[in-house]
Formats: C-alpha cells, sequence, structure tokens
C-alpha cells in the first residue's frame, strides 16, 4: 500500500512513542496507511497523462506563448510575445517550462511505466512511441538533452542524467519508433489508456509511428542527408503502411470542459486543449493577435484561409470559461477600411497591439459596436481603446475551443514531407507537385473538420488558391511556406520545421523598433533555440557544462541546433508585398 509520513510530531509524542511496545509499530504502519489510495499504477493511466499533457498543460503553454509563437511569427501584439520574442529577453522561468514539465510528468510518468509494462507488449509500444514523440520536441527546443537516461531516479537512482547529443537522440527516436512499430500487434493486452484519435488501435499506433519516421528523417536531411534518406524510404515501405488520409490523423482527444489555466495545471487537469486556452488569453487584453508576417503571406497569397484564421472581435465582455461573448466585426471592420478607415491592422513582430498607434472607428462605423453602445452604455464597449483594439486581428475563436484537437501529425503534413522528398529526388512514389497541390487541399480541410471556423472552405476556392500559388522553382521554399502555415495549430513543430527548411523568409528582427520591454540581449535577431533552465547548471552541473560546451561554451540561444545547418532567410517586412 503507498505510505503517507507526517513529519510534523511533537517532543512530547516522540518521547511516549519510544516506550510503547512493539505491537505500536504495527499501528503505526495502519496509521500510516491510506486504503484509499493504490499501490501501483496501471501504465495505461500513465500514458494518459503523458498523452493529454502534450497540449493539455497550460503551464508549459506559456513557453509557446512567451516565445515558440512570437518566433515562428504566428503572433506578435500580446504582452507575453512582445514582451519575451518581440524584444529577443531570455527569462529563465519562461523558457523552462516544457523542459520542467515534460521532465517532472510525462517523461516521469511514460519512463516508469516502460519498465513496468514489460508484459504489455501493445502499451509499452505506445508508451515509447510517446516518449520519442516528447523527447524530439523537446530536443529540437534545446538542442542536446537528458534522453536515454532520463526520468531513471526513481528506477535506478540515476538523478543526474547526461545531455545526448542531438544527433543521439534522434539515433535513439529512429531505433525505438522501428522497434516498437514491429512490437505493436505482438500482445493481446489493450491500449485502454490511449485519448487519441487512434483509440487504441494497434495498427493505427504501427501506421503512426512509421509516419514520424518521416518527419524526423526529413529533420535531419540537411546535415546527414544519406541517413535521411534510408530512414524515409525505410518508412514509406514499412510494415503497416503510414497515414494517407485524414481518416488516419493522429491527434490527441481533449474534452469541452471550461478554462482552468493555471488552476488546472496546478491540479494536473489536462481534459482540455490548454494551447486553445493560451491562444485565447486570460483576459479581455490579452487575447492572440495575428503577426503581420503570417498576415501578409496568407494576404499576399489570396489565401482563403487568412480570414478563417485571423479575426476582429470585441472583446470587451467576454467570458473567461469558454469562448463565449465575443463578438465578431470581421467585415465590418473591413467594410469600414474599404470607406476610407484604417481597416484591419496586424501587429509588427516586437510591437505591442498599442505600439504604432491605430485610430478606432466611431462607434456608428461598426454597426454591431453602434447597437452594443446603445444598448448597453454601461458596459464600456466604446471606452479603454477596445474600437482601436478590435482593428488588431486576433486568432480567431474556433481555435480556442477546449475540445480542439492537439495535433500530433497529419495526412496534410505528410503530403508536403513527400512533396520535399520528391523534390529531392528520393525514391517515393509520385510526384512533388501532386504531393504539394494534395498537402494544400488536407490542410484546408482539415480545418474544415477539425475547427468551427465562420464558414467552410470550398473545394472552388481550394482550387483557385492552387492554381494561383504553384509549386515553382524553389520547391523547398513554396512547401515549406504551406507547412509553415498547416503548422499553426502546432507551434513546435512549426519552429522545428522553419529552422530545418529556412522557410519562409521572416521579417528582420533588426529592422523593426526595440520598443519599451524588457531588453537585455544586443543580438536582436530572432533565436534559434532555447537556453537551458538555470537550476540545470546548478544540480547537473558536469553533464549540463559538457553539453554548453558542445556549442562553444556559452548557453548560447542564438547558436543552431545539430540539424540545422544554415541560417534563417529574413526580409524587410515592410517591403514585404510591395
Amino acid at each position: 500500500m503507498k505510505k503517507i509520513y507526517y513529519y510534523i510530531v511533537s517532543a512530547v509524542t516522540i518521547l511516549t512513542l519510544t516506550g510503547l511496545s512493539a505491537c505500536s509499530d504495527a499501528y503505526m504502519e495502519d496509521v500510516n496507511t491510506d486504503d484509499s489510495k493504490a499501490s501501483t499504477i496501471d501504465p495505461n493511466a500513465q500514458l494518459t497523462t503523458a498523452l493529454l499533457q502534450t497540449y493539455g498543460d497550460f503551464s508549459l503553454m506559456d513557453t509557446y506563448r512567451s516565445y515558440i509563437t512570437g518566433f515562428t511569427q504566428y503572433y506578435a501584439g500580446g504582452w507575453n510575445v512582445s514582451n519575451y520574442a518581440g524584444a529577443v529577453y531570455p527569462k529563465d522561468s519562461e523558457m523552462s517550462y516544457v523542459w520542467n514539465r515534460y521532465y517532472s510528468i510525462a517523461i516521469k510518468n511514460l519512463v516508469d511505466a516502460i519498465h513496468r509494462s514489460e508484459n504489455m507488449p501493445n502499451t509499452n509500444a505506445a508508451l515509447r512511441i510517446h516518449r520519442a514523440y516528447l523527447m524530439a520536441v523537446l530536443s529540437d527546443i534545446y538542442g542536446d538533452i537528458p534522453c536515454t537516461e532520463a526520468g531513471l531516479s526513481y528506477i535506478n537512482g540515476s538523478a543526474n542524467p547526461k545531455y545526448d547529443t542531438q544527433e543521439e537522440v534522434y539515433n535513439f527516436i529512429f531505433s525505438e519508433l522501428k522497434e516498437c512499430a514491429a512490437q505493436l500487434g505482438t500482445g493481446t493486452d489493450l491500449i485502454s489508456g490511449d485519448v487519441t484519435s487512434m483509440g487504441g488501435d494497434t495498427e493505427a499506433w504501427k501506421r503512426y509511428a512509421n509516419t514520424l519516421r518521416l518527419r524526423y528523417a526529413m529533420r535531419i536531411s540537411d546535415v546527414a542527408p544519406e541517413k535521411a534518406q534510408s530512414e524515409f524510404e525505410s518508412a514509406l515501405s514499412a510494415d503497416g503502411g503510414i497515414i494517407l488520409s485524414a481518416d488516419g490523423d493522429a491527434y490527441v482527444k481533449y474534452i469541452e470542459a471550461p478554462f482552468t489555466l493555471y488552476d488546472g495545471a496546478y491540479d494536473l487537469d489536462f481534459r482540455a486543449n490548454a494551447l486553445g486556452e493560451m491562444i485565447y488569453g486570460q483576459d479581455p487584453d490579452s487575447p492572440s493577435f495575428v503577426c503581420s508576417t503570417l498576415y501578409k503571406y496568407m494576404q499576399k497569397m489570396n489565401d482563403p484561409r487568412l480570414y478563417r484564421i485571423a479575426r476582429c472581435y470585441i472583446h470587451t465582455t467576454r467570458n473567461q470559461t469558454d469562448t463565449s461573448g465575443n463578438f465578431d466585426v470581421t467585415d465590418e471592420v473591413i467594410a469600414w477600411g474599404e470607406r476610407g478607415g484604417e481597416g484591419i491592422v496586424p501587429c509588427n513582430v516586437g510591437d505591442a497591439w498599442w505600439n504604432d498607434w491605430v485610430n478606432g472607428p466611431a462607434a456608428n462605423d461598426i454597426p454591431t459596436l453602434a447597437s452594443l453602445v446603445s444598448l448597453y452604455p454601461d458596459k464600456g464597449y466604446d471606452k479603454n481603446n477596445y474600437p482601436a483594439r478590435m482593428l488588431r486581428p486576433t486568432v480567431a475563436v474556433a481555435f480556442c475551443n477546449a475540445d480542439c484537437p492537439g495535433i500530433l501529425i497529419t495526412s496534410a503534413e505528410v503530403e508536403f514531407l513527400l512533396a520535399e522528398a520528391a523534390s529531392k529526388g528520393w525514391n517515393i512514389p509520385g510526384d512533388a507537385n501532386s504531393h504539394y497541390e494534395a498537402g494544400i487541399r488536407a490542410s484546408m480541410q482539415m480545418l474544415n473538420s477539425y475547427y468551427d471556423i465562420v464558414s467552410k472552405i470550398s473545394d472552388e476556392e481550394i482550387d483557385e488558391y492552387i492554381a494561383e500559388n504553384p509549386l515553382d522553382d524553389n520547391p523547398r521554399e513554396a512547401i515549406n511556406t504551406q507547412a509553415w502555415i498547416l503548422h499553426l495549430t502546432n507551434p513546435s513543430e512549426g519552429w522545428a520545421n522553419l529552422r530545418r527548411s529556412d522557410y519562409p523568409a521572416l521579417a528582420d528582427r533588426t529592422l523593426l523598433p526595440v520598443r519599451d520591454f524588457p531588453h537585455e540581449d544586443p543580438n536582436m535577431q530572432t533565436p534559434t533555440r532555447l537556453r537551458y533552465p538555470l537550476l540545470e547548471a546548478k544540480y547537473n552541473s558536469v553533464n549540463y557544462k559538457l553539453a554548453v560546451e558542445r556549442i562553444g561554451g556559452n548557453d548560447d540561444w542564438h547558436a543552431r541546433v545539430w540539424w540545422d545547418t544554415d541560417e534563417q532567410k529574413f526580409m524587410d517586412i515592410k517591403e514585404f508585398g510591395k
């Protein structure tokens, strides 16, 4: 049974207990035994926790909000993204959430469950696959990381795990995915803790493992091209196949639960999609505004997703436990702009929404605003700069709902991976153009299927977009620009693939103003990794120092990780589209 030890004991009690007979030992053991707790935990329950934490932990989403969504230039204008990513301001507490939370919860549970599930081959394989997935996320963000020795403290007392090089991490991932795919289906145990779209189906998990190999093979294609091609082609021909249609998309399922923000994270309540909560923001002043880089790329390409993703709202009296109470005025703001008003004005990288002030419309310029002011004059709909704020497009509330899927990998991504592989001359079925077009189609249909967008994207809109944006003489740019848009709902993958491919070109941060936010880094260019948590230098100092020495002796967040072989491409956002 699980023991609960109480350490606050009075001196009198101690003296009294020392004089009691041996039978008191049994009494105290009984007192210290909590009969309501199980002595063991089902590995499937640990799998559930780890899967749900992937997108369900609001605490670690602070790292996404403060850095990753800013470095990808998906978001700009909100306080967090402007104060940290936009200001190129490294703050340990914000950078370390992904590391601290995944290692202390998901990785710890997965490793423990893996060691106790040897007689459950299907569950064991699923546990190992998700560990491989999370190790890739961690390594892509930080570089060299504890991997093969991580989470073993409770098992063998190894409290100071070595930092595997990123190359070693990826070799471990490839090996694990291949072994797990072969192991799936060899047992009779059920993967009952599966809370993904795969529903415990061993064949679906096998396809998922093979498909992840495609992603990670492409990730190393610049630094280790021969191994990348070998791994990619091997995964394509592996038993069980790969994900080829939306029916096979892999994602974590969340439920329509009230937003609990940090309280839910502290209670390990991961049932709601915390990425959606993060996008929504914690109050009407802090929604996630769309960055001008994303907005202008989509606008330039006449992308039908633009106003399904970017919307203008009156947030003044919105609900804080769900996405109700937001008044959508996008069409009215566009119409006002066509009549000579400011219209929609997205924020540049580094700007807060109030920088480069935009003049808000009069209430009667926006019919919904005029109606709200008339009906509820005391609510402040036309006060506190809300009319100006509504001109800044935010991520549509369709992407903020608690039951939005937590994307792992989709057929749309697979098509873009196949397109790039074909463009490299690798041995794959089909040609680059057909896979590129299929990827665009699947990306847009994914929005139709998974998110409550304002209107479904029609086949005619998709066809027109494909015709206007063909695969040109730089397929790497075209393919990965589309992948960047796709990964809006999988920001860590968006950032990894952006650094690997170096496309699309981002706004050059050094050409933009430095605003009134904390600033200490003389290099204002967008960083390429996050620094290790400061406590690593104290509690795992030997291994930490070895990892830092491998990137030049300084925990430099401008140092590129192993698979990132070239500089990111940048452009002057003020000249973009002219």
